[in-house]
């Protein structure tokens, strides 16, 4: 009886220092975060806006985590295959994900995917946004955002509006200014922005709804005029320029982004670790010096708000999309 009361209790002894163990294992392999080289896994060719601002990050990261961080494009298939990679992957944040907007627009535009959003993938970081901004060719006799808004209505369907491709976040943007301003126009897809752009500075549309740095060269030399902008406040370079909120158009305050998310289930002082040296890095006045060029606001939000973000734009883009196309689309 002795023996099998000592036997029990030396098996329950040895449980505990196996949990104890494995929890001190555990402990471990987080406080030695990283212990081998992070690959970033990013769905766009090399070379991009997003592209850019993905390398900024490898780069502030391999020096502040002490061990190399690569850039992994994979790009296809809207993104697809790059973010089932990191679904898959061990939840230990040595692979991560950079995304963009098109993150959350992706399964509306595509429909099932192979990863679930909500379930696949921890929130990390918003790192950047970049407003969007309404111009007009500088020929065309209107001053104001209420002045394009009364001349669309004037003459329905007469206008035109270029876009870069027919889902991201102009031509949603786009859409979205048709339906909260009542107007109806033409939409022009073309194969990127700068095509889109060119057309509005020939004559060709008449506006475009686009990004700081597919517009800018041509802001700054006169040929296109701004109206308008989604961030939330007034840029500073364009101080005179009403957001589309202050105009009365809620709602659109859409911007492109890049962030950082992992694997589900990774663990939180890693997610912790890899949002702090993003928010260190964003801080640095070089860092800011090189996001300024490229038009991008810095933000560095925590693991929480980057989640109610994601979620947040889930929503409304299931409110806007119908079977992949925009509802009250183009005409």
């Amino acid at each position: 009886m002795k023996s099998r009361n000592f036997a029990a209790v030396a098996l329950v002894m040895l449980g505990l220092q196996a949990g104890a163990a494995a929890q001190s294992r555990l402990h471990t392999s987080d406080s030695d975060y990283p212990s081998r080289p992070i690959r970033i896994v990013a769905g766009w060719p090399a070379g991009g806006g997003s592209d850019h601002i993905a390398r900024i990050v490898a780069k502030h990261l391999t020096e502040g985590l002490g061990q190399q961080v690569i850039i992994d494009n994979r790009p296809g298939a809207g993104h697809t295959i790059a973010l089932t990679i990191v679904a898959n992957a061990s939840p230990d944040g040595h692979t991560l994900q950079m995304v963009n907007a098109n993150y959350t627009l992706n399964p509306f535009i595509y429909g099932k995917q192979p990863y679930d959003i909500k379930r696949d993938f921890a929130p990390v970081t918003q790192v950047v946004s970049h407003p969007l901004v309404l111009v007009v060719s500088a020929s065309l006799p209107v001053a104001s955002l209420k002045d394009l808004i009364a001349m669309a209505k004037a003459k329905p369907g007469a206008l035109s509006a270029g876009t870069g491709g027919t889902a991201g976040a102009g031509a949603v943007t786009t859409e979205m200014f048709r339906y909260v301003s009542g107007t109806d126009f033409v939409t022009v897809p073309y194969k990127g922005g700068a095509q889109a752009q060119l057309a509005v500075v020939q004559g060709e549309v008449q506006f475009m709804i686009g990004t700081m740095t597919t517009t800018m060269p041509a802001i700054q030399s006169g040929k296109l005029k701004v109206l308008a902008t989604s961030s939330k406040r007034r840029l500073p370079f364009f101080p005179d320029v009403p957001t589309f909120v202050e105009s009365g158009l809620a709602g659109l305050d859409i911007r492109p982004w890049e962030g950082i998310v992992a694997p589900a289930k990774t663990p939180r002082p890693v997610i912790d670790r890899l949002h702090g040296e993003v928010v260190k890095m964003l801080k640095l006045p070089d860092i800011q010096a090189q996001l300024a060029k490229t038009s991008s606001e810095p933000i560095g939000s925590t693991p929480a708000e980057f989640s109610t973000q994601i979620q947040h734009q889930l929503q409304l883009f299931a409110r806007i999309f119908r079977g992949g196309k925009i509802v009250g689309g183009s005409r």
